[in-house]
């Protein structure tokens, strides 16, 4: 008897066991996750993943950038892959949900295939990519699959090189073997994503599927105001070089900067570290951590031009000096046409009410998008909450996900067999 392929479905209940097991490793009092990229829950995490796959019925492999994969082979042992996947490692005290189900999701659609006999004519590959949310380098495992990640990249993690070659050893790796898991466009056919939202608008207009149009575009820099120390007590403050003051003149001026110049954009000002850090010390100088988005390419850098001219006006009116470092940048990306009107028709099929919708967060599948057909999907999330304790997805909507996940991959695998046969 023929597979009928129209009526597979996920197994609930063994993708709800993967993810409250996974959700205990690196759990906090508040009820989120803290898995920081490359620490110990983060280690602990890749390695329940790894026994997980070993002990299925799926092939496991890692690359030298540490990402982690299940492999259902295809018929064509030498064929390219459809990847599948998102990250497990989590911001700082983050939730549950945001990247985790992505992978979980994507390991159940491999099993479930593999469970009901199908021989995909492609691999399919689901994959765990290493610090997406930055905790060193943002997007790390995918930029390096890509071919995004660079030399120069290399030499400025969030964290200090230090620290990045101590995290990247626990797990034996080096700053030269992430450069080395690039693979060619001709091994990838394609990549999907399922995400939570991590906003409001699918559960306020009752929406089950988000289909992502485009993911914004993303910088991050580092800005560093120096000044003088001086006596907090003596010295008249008409007369200090406070780094502090130019550090707090330049956060309200950006807020006051926004929404009369980029209306459609947003910034963030996420970490001040105050030198020498003492109540009674003028600070000599303010590292700061800032990060802006924004629709598109030309935005983009009309924004990160004009953060910098006001950071330093902001420094000569303080009457200190400002210096930064190199911006990372993950460019604004379209995902791909062919793969939306895909994942609508599937929606359709499974009888859930979808909308399209930009991604106002940046995501893995941004650094695939001119490498192959990208693809991402969104579920809602409660009251749009997210890297927080309180990010939270219904269970039926995660089911739903997992299904329309599912789905679409077997008509991208199918779609991909019917062209290579014509």
């Amino acid at each position: 008897m023929a597979l009928d392929l129209s009526r597979l479905r996920i197994d609930p209940r063994r993708l709800r066991n993967h993810f409250k097991a996974l959700t205990r490793i690196g759990a906090t009092p508040e009820g989120g996750v803290h898995r920081p990229a490359l620490g110990d829950a983060d280690i602990e995490g890749r390695k329940w993943l790894r026994d997980r796959i070993e002990r299925s019925p799926l092939a496991y492999t890692d690359d030298t950038a540490g990402n982690q994969s299940a492999i259902l082979h295809g018929r064509d042992g030498d064929s390219p892959h459809i990847m599948i996947g998102s990250h497990l490692d989590t911001v700082p005290g983050g939730g549950r949900f945001d990247g985790a189900l992505g992978v979980l999701a994507a390991l159940e659609v491999l099993l479930t295939l593999k469970d009901a006999g199908y021989s995909p004519p492609i691999g399919l590959e689901a994959i765990n990519f290493t610090d997406e949310e930055g905790t060193h380098i943002g997007t790390l495992g995918s930029r390096a699959v890509t071919g995004r990640l660079t030399e120069g990249d290399l030499q400025h993690p969030f964290q200090g090189l230090p620290a990045f070659d101590s995290a990247l050893a626990r797990i034996g790796l080096s700053r030269k073997s992430l450069l080395q898991a690039r693979r060619t466009a001709d091994r990838i056919a394609g990549y999907l994503e399922l995400h939570i939202e991590q906003g409001p608008i699918l559960a306020e207009e009752s929406f089950d599927i988000g289909i992502v149009t485009a993911i914004v575009g993303i910088g991050r820099l580092t800005l560093q105001f120096r000044g003088r120390a001086d006596h907090a007590g003596t010295t008249p403050m008409a007369l200090r070089h406070d780094a502090g003051r130019a550090a707090g003149v330049f956060v309200a001026s950006a807020w006051d900067f926004l929404p009369e110049n980029f209306p459609d954009c947003v910034i963030n000002i996420g970490h001040l570290r105050f030198h020498p850090g003492t109540f009674n010390v003028v600070p000599h100088t303010v590292d700061l951590e800032l990060e802006y988005r924004a629709p598109d390419a030309r935005q983009l850098g009309d924004l990160q031009r004009g953060l910098i001219a006001m950071a330093k006006d902001v420094a000569h009116e303080c009457r200190v000096a400002m210096e930064m470092g190199p911006a990372e940048i993950s460019p604004a990306v379209s995902m791909d046409s062919r793969f939306q009107d895909q994942f609508a028709c599937a929606a359709n099929r499974l009888g859930l009410r979808h909308r399209r919708m930009p991604s106002g967060a940046g995501h893995d599948a941004q650094n695939f998008a001119d490498l192959c057909p990208s693809g991402m999907i969104f579920i809602p999330s409660v009251d749009g909450r997210s890297h927080g304790p309180d990010e939270y997805s219904h269970w039926d909507d995660c089911v739903n996900g997992a299904n329309l996940l599912l789905h679409s991959a077997l008509e991208v695998v199918e779609t991909y067999r019917h062209t290579r046969t014509k």
